[in-house]
């Protein structure tokens, strides 16, 4: 018997998959392709009036590059595992939920800014620094680490996980993980087996980052196809020690570019249980996922096919009702109102029957009653 297989565990998951048998002309996964292309900021009338200066650690897989002069430090082809640090200012007028620029190099419409340039460490360094803060502290810090998905470039993460940081107020240490994606609208399919291949090095990653951590400290984030990768290294990492399973107390899974089927049958057992607050966020107008299961043959778990996908002690929230126009993919940083919501998971471990703007929906699926959250019009 599988060690995590749905009967083992004995967990149900309930969601209508659709498989599609015709095949995709080359007109149409061109359109699929540029759909997956990122998505527009909303502008909120709200800002940061103060400036603020964010330590933010990184991980990544890609070649180096270190072009100072520019702003570029890693470029998009495979390589062996890199840390460090750098240092971004907020600048004052930053609007909630808005990325003006997604370079490190500097120019007008920037409101993050790269200061001073990146530090390269070796691990201890690396890892000596990341703890360095819980020192002498009476409260431990947490770590909220981010996962990009397709179609990103390394600035672009470093970027959006300031940015998110910043608008969650976050109290702990913001850091990130980079995988090479092509950071093209063209590259969707050499962004997928770079997930594939990427993922060895996150569970080496993640099993280093959390023997290292205090209990119940580490956050994780993942957007699109990110959580490809997440998923599949936390896995792998559960499988060889699940002990360290209890550093994680929160997992959150925005539109995740993952086949449904898969997820049911063997990831979603392995992320609940031992207090982890697991979310997933889902969006029936999100294109994205609709073009993805174009591609791939079967439905996203981020997407809505009749009903969202439920899974017993995973939240999923449905963000259709909110204005994420033009391609509803990228809400978990551009909307203020998901953005309110994970801060009340992170910053104050709640769970979705007592979050703000959210309300049950029920339905029946297999003779039993489900329930999936959503957000109020």
């Amino acid at each position: 018997m599988p060690l995590f297989s749905s009967d083992h565990i004995g967990f149900s998951c309930v969601n209508r998959l659709k498989l599609h048998s015709s095949r995709i002309s080359v007109v149409m996964l061109f359109i699929t392709l540029l759909l997956l292309s990122g998505c527009s900021s909303k502008v909120f009338v709200e800002s940061n009036a103060r400036s603020e200066t964010i330590d933010e650690f990184y991980a990544t897989d890609r070649n180096f590059v270190g072009d100072s002069g520019t702003g570029e430090f890693y470029g998009n082809d495979r390589d062996t595992l890199s840390v460090g640090m750098l240092r971004i200012e907020r600048l004052p007028g930053h609007a909630i939920g808005e990325l003006k620029d997604k370079s490190l190099a500097g120019g007008k419409r920037h409101d993050f800014v790269l200061r001073d340039t990146a530090l390269r460490m070796n691990k201890e360094a690396f890892f000596s620094h990341l703890f360095r803060a819980a020192d002498g502290l009476d409260e431990k810090r947490d770590i909220l680490l981010y996962i990009h998905g397709f179609n990103t470039t390394f600035d672009e993460a470093a970027l959006t996980m300031a940015q998110v940081a910043s608008d969650l107020g976050f109290r702990g240490d913001a850091l990130f993980y980079s995988w090479p994606s092509t950071g093209q609208i063209l590259g969707y399919v050499r962004d997928q087996n770079n997930t594939d291949w990427s993922r060895k090095n996150l569970t080496g990653f993640l099993r280093e980052l959390a023997a290292r951590a205090p209990t119940k400290s580490i956050c994780l984030l993942a957007h699109s196809m990110g959580n490809r990768e997440l998923l599949g290294a936390f896995l792998d990492l559960m499988r060889e020690q699940p002990d360290l399973k209890t550093k994680f107390r929160v997992i959150i899974l925005a539109a995740p570019d993952v086949d449904s089927g898969i997820f049911c049958r063997d990831i979603a057992g392995v992320l609940t249980g031992d207090g982890t607050l697991v979310t997933i966020y889902v969006s029936r107008r999100d294109k994205a996922m609709k073009a993805s299961e174009k591609v791939n043959g079967y439905v996203r778990v981020g997407d809505v096919n009749g009903e969202p996908l439920v899974v017993p002690g995973i939240d999923t929230v449905d963000v259709t009702n909110i204005d994420t126009v033009p391609m509803g993919h990228s809400y978990f940083a551009n909307s203020r109102l998901v953005l309110s919501d994970i801060y009340s998971i992170i910053n104050e471990g709640v769970r979705a029957e007592s979050r703000f703007s959210l309300r049950p929906v029920e339905y029946e699926s297999g003779g039993k009653r489900v329930m999936y959250w959503i957000f109020e019009r």
